[in-house]
């Protein structure tokens, strides 16, 4: 019979003085023994070559713990041995869970450690149940792994082109996005010391990716402190917890199967946002108006009754976005003086065209304006944030405030219709709070229970309306927010004309879309209407210039911004050319939730694109920024398309959304150019032909 590698596999063998435990499938193999009653990880094996990883267990796990001032680690060593089981024991899965026991002044820490493996997976994982204990003392933190790796591992991160970073290292693309380096286009990586998400060995075309599956989680590779995976809890230990899955995987390839395998565990294992359909939005807050004049906060009933039969007539809208200055009085309640008959009014009459809403909220930092909460509710407020633009206090989460806020958040999901929750991240930057009668004690007690507060908002929103999408503006971009939290905003380029917008944008998507999943990032909201896009007004404005700005963010960006315009401004051909334009993303909108790096970094000068893959099927957009023809060979040798070499293909242009002309065969490996006009965009589809369905 033959063995079957990719099943999951493992064994729990008792061995003089303890046990041996082995889990792993095809791509990993982990090993963990017991002796003397203490547990320690000994082998960790890349599948690919039989390679070893693992140089040193520095903590098989460890648990920081406080009581008022005081505070304590225990280490795994100071935990003995009591049993172990394997509740799920098969080809498909398996799990180990191993019981330990620590004294905590006179009384018992009771811990479990799980192991996990999958039959087909890439990756095993592990977690830490904490039971209850008589103790006083809080768990301020776990460590779930703490290991050195080889001298032969280093670390791989995206090469730095952005002039302020991160203190994870992470380039900031959202300052100063202009001032991104252009120099040496078609380089891409950095190997180092540190990282945040990927290892190579070496040598061997292989590695390592890693993440912790937790809201609070946290892991960095050091060469120096090792691989660290941590969770961040406040929990009395009385009640006991249970952390995360902290995820190893492993891939076989050049980094930039390392990076797509990452995502692709994301994507499929993490996010919230996977299968949901991202909407067409028409968006209150950019709608320049007749006279260059935009709505902004002008967000009242007129101005939406007089615009939403265009928005109706055109026909390719998802959903009416009520941006900022639809609330008054609290926040996340409609203002009276803006709309005398109700909201409900409004979202009726959008129900009426086939329009779900959306809505901008930000009900806890109070950026933007000062609601009645003031008055009516001093003890909720933070004392130390105060917004300079608003004149208000920041609202804490940890008081009865949150009630109000889930209240009014499923009211939005469940009576007013909202598909879309674009939440301002200055609430999800969580703040300093001095307040003596909110319920957190620390600053890090109060950072840790606010996000977890704001995790429990979100998961009611989707609880009340499952295809609801969340989206919020918070840098850094945090993967662990992708729990709960479908998208996040890396780019607002709203200072810059058409033309350069989309190229910076262009250039955040490639420098985010390494780390970050594809689906999971919103883009720039300010579309080709912004009134600081053009001095023109749209119907005197170039259509060349307008559709290659549009079609330039297919990928991302279009249906956030490029249907927000004032329709009554707009040239006819521009609406017709949109109304095919999402017809056809609409079509095949499956391909958009991925990306898959090709040619270089966005220069400006050379041609550069994207491509949106599928199992080696999907589309590649080019993307010409100059204003005279360019060529280049259609990049199908990417090693994220992943396509074999030789491989032949049949090549269209999808180009005028309408038909799939067939432009030749192509093999993998070997030349096929493709002509571009100046700002021209041009879709390549590559084994999509005229009949696929979507």
């Amino acid at each position: 019979m033959e063995m079957d590698y990719t099943a999951a596999r493992g064994f729990a063998q008792e061995s003089p003085g303890g046990w041996i435990f082995e889990i792993g499938n095809g791509s990993l193999t982990r090993r963990i023994q017991v002796i003397g009653g203490r547990i320690g990880t000994t082998s960790l094996i890349h599948n690919t070559n039989a390679e070893e990883y693992l140089e040193e267990t520095l903590e098989e796990f460890a648990v920081e713990l406080t009581r008022g001032a005081q505070k304590l680690t225990l280490s795994f060593r100071e935990f003995a041995y009591t049993g172990h089981e394997t509740p799920k024991w098969d080809d498909e899965e398996r799990i180990i869970r191993v019981h330990l026991e620590a004294e905590l002044e006179g009384t018992k820490l009771p811990l479990t450690l799980c192991y996990r493996a999958l039959g087909g997976a890439d990756y095993i994982s592990k977690w830490i149940e904490i039971g209850k204990s008589d103790s006083d003392w809080t768990v301020e933190s776990i460590t779930i792994e703490a290991m050195r790796l080889k001298e032969m591992v280093e670390g791989v991160s995206p090469i730095s082109r952005y002039p302020g970073q991160f203190p994870s290292g992470e380039d900031d693309v959202h300052t100063d996005p202009h001032l991104a380096s252009t120099e040496n286009p078609k380089s891409r990586f950095a190997f180092t010391e540190r990282s945040r998400s990927v290892l190579t060995y070496w040598g061997f075309n292989e590695g390592f990716y890693f993440f912790t599956c937790d809201l609070l989680g946290v892991e960095s590779f050091d060469s120096g402190k090792g691989l660290v995976m941590r969770a961040r809890r406040f929990a009395p230990a009385s009640e006991g917890l249970v952390t995360g899955e902290a995820v190893i995987g492993a891939y076989a390839g050049e980094p930039e199967i390392a990076f797509k395998r990452y995502r692709e565990f994301l994507s499929k294992n993490w996010c919230v946002m996977r299968g949901k359909s991202v909407p067409v939005e028409w968006n209150s807050w950019f709608v320049t108006r007749s006279g260059g004049r935009p709505v902004l906060t002008d967000c009242e009933r007129y101005v939406i009754l007089e615009q939403l039969p265009a928005i109706c007539e055109a026909g390719f809208y998802d959903a009416l976005h009520l941006d900022l200055g639809w609330e008054g009085g609290k926040p996340l309640t409609p203002d009276e003086g803006k709309f005398p008959n109700g909201l409900d009014e409004i979202v009726r009459k959008a129900s009426e065209c086939g329009l779900d809403m959306a809505y901008w909220i930000n009900p806890f930092s109070s950026n933007y304006w000062k609601s009645t909460i003031e008055e009516e509710h001093p003890e909720w407020l933070n004392p130390a944030k105060i917004s300079g633009q608003s004149g208000a206090h920041a609202i804490c989460p940890m008081t009865g405030y949150f009630d109000f806020v889930r209240e009014r958040l499923v009211e939005l999901a469940e009576r007013r219709n909202a598909r879309l929750i674009l939440w301002d991240g200055s609430d999800w930057n969580i703040p300093y709070c001095t307040g003596t009668e909110h319920d957190h004690t620390s600053q890090g007690e109060f950072e840790v229970r606010a996000m977890l507060r704001l995790a429990e908002l979100a998961q009611s929103v989707h609880e009340a309306r499952p295809d609801a999408i969340i989206a919020a503006f918070s840098l850094p971009a945090d993967n662990h927010r992708l729990g709960v939290l479908d998208q996040q905003q890396v780019s607002d380029t709203y200072a810059f004309p058409t033309g350069q917008a989309e190229l910076l944008q262009r250039q955040q998507m490639y420098q985010m879309t390494w780390e970050h999943p594809y689906e999971t990032i919103r883009s720039s909201w300010h579309g080709v209407s912004w009134h600081e896009a053009s001095a023109v007004d749209m119907k005197e404005r170039s259509l060349r210039e307008l559709k290659t700005a549009v079609m330039s963010m297919i990928g991302n960006g279009a249906n956030q911004a490029a249907g927000s315009i004032d329709l009554a401004s707009a040239r006819p051909e521009f609406v017709e050319f949109l109304k095919k334009l999402f017809a056809w993303r609409k079509r095949f909108e499956r391909y958009f939730g991925v990306y898959q790096h090709v040619l270089g970094f966005p220069d400006g000068e050379a041609i550069d694109g994207e491509a949106h893959f599928i199992d080696g099927v999907g589309f590649i957009v080019l993307v010409n920024p100059k204003d005279e023809p360019q060529a280049i060979d259609l990049p199908l040798s990417e090693p994220e398309l992943e396509l074999p070499t030789d491989k032949a293909v049949s090549v269209y242009d999808w180009s005028d959304f309408e038909n799939g002309r067939f432009l030749g065969r192509a093999k993998v490996g070997k030349e096929f150019e493709v002509e571009l006009a100046g700002l021209e965009v041009r879709i390549i589809g590559v084994d999509v032909s005229e009949s696929e369905a979507v």
